[in-house]
């Protein structure tokens, strides 16, 4: 009778364990699956393909602004150069309040800042840094030495 009990048990322990991963690998895979298909959706096979979830993967926004996390004033980095252009394209131009999650006061501060910074020949208004430029310059000689 034990015995029967016992093994009952063994069988639903089993069925759940069983149950709970296939659960797992459910959400694995939809962890994966980057578009949120609905019913009724039509698709093609290539829509699937990982090129094509590639382009609807969302870029998330910070949630929570930087600068109060840490109790910096933006204005007060106008010197720090890495700071600085984490808000800037590589274009040289402010990035959005929507791509960079700050609230609105920290967003128009870090802006001042960047415009300080340039009026002040800190910071360049050229899409990247000539120092940077220089490093690629002599990245790309090096490749051409070894191509050529």
């Amino acid at each position: 009778m034990a015995n029967n009990n016992l093994s009952a048990v063994n069988r639903a322990l089993r069925k759940t364990r069983n149950t709970v991963e296939q659960g797992w690998k459910a959400q694995d895979l939809e962890r994966q699956m980057s578009r949120r298909w609905k019913e009724g959706d039509v698709y093609a096979p290539h829509d699937l393909s990982p090129q094509e979830m590639q382009k609807w993967k969302r870029k998330s926004r910070p949630t929570q602004d930087a600068f109060d996390a840490l109790a910096i004033n933006p204005l007060d980095e106008y010197k720090n150069f890495s700071i600085l252009s984490e808000y800037m394209t590589d274009m040289g131009r402010i990035k959005h309040s929507s791509e960079t999650g700050l609230r609105p006061v920290n967003q128009r501060r870090i802006a001042k800042a960047i415009r300080r910074a340039i009026g002040m020949g800190i910071m360049p208004s050229v899409h990247k840094h000539p120092e940077l430029l220089q490093l690629e310059a002599n990245v790309k000689s090096s490749r051409g030495q070894i191509l050529g």
